[in-house]
């Protein structure tokens, strides 16, 4: 989730045939999102390399086949996480990473969102690459993450003085 924006249900739903390689051969993922709506997520090669260690170790085939309705992420049995399970799962992680705030999978969707805003993706392309319906949304994210690099209180020429009167 931190490295594709997915919502913790587009995650669970995420099915091995939903993998394809576009005519240039990056690696996609089509997502079914809230309401239904469909769209496609870039896969990174390193994330799509544990993809492929992970069916390995299965002992799972790793060609991209579309009648593979395995999950993309399975639990022990093979079968799709619940969304539940995905918290507890992912709060583990953040406990064992002595991470001293709240994580859940909706706040590894907001720091892809925000990395990605900090490594100049615009708004437009965080709306489409985390299915959100108003622009605005994404607007936030890119403020969030420049808001104190590329702030106004910068640009006023007045300077506090440690002496005096206060005022250089």
């Amino acid at each position: 989730m931190l490295l594709t924006g997915l919502r913790v249900g587009e995650l669970a739903q995420a099915q091995w045939r939903h993998l394809f390689r576009d005519p240039e051969g990056r690696l996609g993922l089509l997502v079914v999102g809230k309401g239904g709506k469909e769209r496609v997520v870039k896969v990174r090669d390193d994330l799509s390399r544990l993809l492929w260690v992970e069916r390995e170790r299965k002992g799972l085939p790793v060609d991209l086949d579309a009648r593979d309705t395995c999950p993309l992420v399975a639990n022990r049995q093979g079968k799709p996480y619940h969304p539940r399970t995905l918290h507890k799962v992912i709060a583990r992680a953040a406990k064992g990473a002595e991470l001293k705030k709240p994580v859940s999978p909706h706040w590894l969707r907001h720091s892809f969102a925000t990395m990605a805003a900090l490594g100049g993706a615009p708004a437009f392309q965080l709306q489409q690459d985390l299915g959100h319906a108003r622009l605005e949304t994404s607007q936030r994210y890119v403020h969030w993450a420049t808001g104190l690099r590329d702030s106004a209180v910068d640009k006023v020429g007045i300077r506090l003085d440690s002496g005096g009167d206060g005022l250089s």
